[in-house]
């Protein structure tokens, strides 16, 4: 009977199925809220529930333990959520005043820390990802602040110091919120959990609320704002833009337009050499593929 009522509502259990699995690459439980809240298909709160609990009485795909759901026999990541949560709130201490620094810039509109896939969730020794949205055409200067700042206050990542070091690695502008073009058919999965997974710090005019308007996330409509033209800006917006592609490490240079982490132009900077949206997308179907297989 059991079985019966999961085959009935295959397509609603996969939607479930799914946050509990990506999130599991990253060894992080998820309380059937979080799931709701990650879930592709339109389900109620209640609806989730109810299919959540199907599973655990299964007993061969999700166990729960004080309201967080994992895949059956990954129990350890529990304790591992905790700790998390405790960096996370040190590391987002960090970010939080930095976006204080870096909203003197007049142009930057919203400073958001990413890769926090599920919540508060970070690596002790890791760096602190962050995606800034610029007015448009002032992409390059503001670039150029921010990591000026960063570099003066020596918190930038290096090769053998990356642990709460601020990553300024992704920028976008106002005229390009709708970001669908930077993923690719086999990043889509990352790229969803990604988006809705970004944590806004700072925010200007409601420029967030646009972003996620744009990339679908909230439904309503928005408009790109263009930045009044002026001289003396926009001879700064070219100088800076010169400046840092002049001296930009060789490694960024080989890269564009060779890699799917780097992304340079007027309207958007993506500089993820070591770009893993690809590998995780395959893993994550590999592993779906694996625990749906159970239930047929």
């Amino acid at each position: 009977m059991l079985n019966d009522k999961l085959q009935t509502n295959f397509e609603q259990l996969r939607s479930i199925l799914e946050p509990i699995v990506f999130c599991d690459l990253f060894e992080y439980p998820l309380t059937a809220y979080e799931i709701w809240k990650y879930t592709k298909k339109q389900l109620a709160l209640e609806a989730v529930f109810i299919l959540l609990q199907q599973l655990v009485v299964r007993g061969d795909i999700v166990s729960e333990n004080n309201g967080f759901y994992f895949l059956k026999g990954r129990e350890y990541i529990l304790e591992m959520r905790q700790k998390r949560y405790n960096y996370s709130c040190a590391k987002l201490k960090i970010a939080s005043r930095f976006s204080r620094l870096f909203a003197l810039v007049p142009f930057v509109k919203t400073v958001a820390v990413a890769n926090f896939i599920g919540d508060h969730n970070v690596r002790e020794e890791g760096d602190i990802d962050l995606l800034i949205i610029t007015a448009s055409h002032r992409i390059w200067t503001s670039r150029l602040f921010c990591t000026g700042f960063a570099k003066i206050l020596n918190r930038r990542p290096t090769s053998n110091r990356k642990k709460d070091r601020i990553c300024l690695s992704f920028y976008i502008s106002e005229d390009h919120l709708d970001v669908s073009d930077l993923a690719n058919s086999q990043q889509i999965d990352y790229w969803y959990y990604y988006l809705r997974g970004l944590m806004p710090i700072y925010d200007k005019n409601n420029t967030f609320e646009k972003f996620l308007a744009a990339n679908n996330i909230i439904h309503d409509n928005y408009e790109k704002h263009i930045i009044k033209s002026h001289p003396l800006l926009n001879w700064l917006e070219l100088i800076a833009k010169k400046f840092q592609l002049k001296i930009m490490p060789p490694a960024l240079k080989n890269a564009i337009n060779n890699s799917e982490g780097v992304r340079i132009s007027d309207s958007v900077l993506k500089f993820h050499l070591n770009d893993k949206r690809r590998y995780f997308s395959e893993k994550f179907n590999y592993k779906l593929n694996e625990v749906i297989s159970k239930i047929n």
